[in-house]
């Protein structure tokens, strides 16, 4: 019974960690892909901590693109664009780090600054999505990555009562 001990505490953390994903989830395959696979959020033990783990990771991941765009823009002063591009990445940085402050006290309004962020995801497409280059294409990749989390991040709102 000692050695099962570990493995029965494990399993009941893991159910209950999958019970906040999929209130968060509601059934979207890349959200549970996401989440069960990415151990803070397999890890978190009520539906809030989950929720700022799932923006946290929306946050990271826009960093990373906005850095992308601002290098981009260094390396190849030609595609100006991707300075505006850097710019809108900071304000879906700004707006998720507004929702996560309000997550507990109005998760209304932190669904309307996620929502927001989709507004900048939008500018970014209209800004470089015609372009043919290789920086444009993998900037729109992950623009649609962006969309994606974006699309989590609001399920996580929501799930609180946004």
């Amino acid at each position: 019974m000692a050695i099962l001990s570990p493995f029965l505490l494990v399993s009941a953390s893991a159910l209950t960690s999958t019970k906040y994903i999929d209130a968060i989830c509601g059934g979207n395959p890349f959200c549970m892909q996401t989440l069960t696979s990415y151990p803070p959020a397999v890890s978190a033990t009520d539906l809030f901590s989950l929720a700022q783990i799932v923006i946290n990771l929306g946050m990271s991941y826009a960093e990373g693109a906005g850095r992308f765009a601002a290098e981009t823009a260094e390396k190849e002063p030609t595609l100006t664009q991707f300075k505006s591009c850097q710019r809108e990445y900071d304000g879906i940085q700004m707006n998720l780090r507004m929702g996560k402050s309000e997550l507990k006290e109005y998760p209304d309004g932190a669904n309307y600054d996620i929502m927001r962020c989709i507004d900048s995801t939008v500018v970014v497409r209209d800004l470089i999505g015609g372009n043919s280059d290789n920086a444009s294409k993998t900037l729109m990749e992950m623009t649609r990555q962006m969309q994606r989390l974006i699309n989590v991040a609001v399920g996580a709102t929501v799930a609180l009562g946004g």
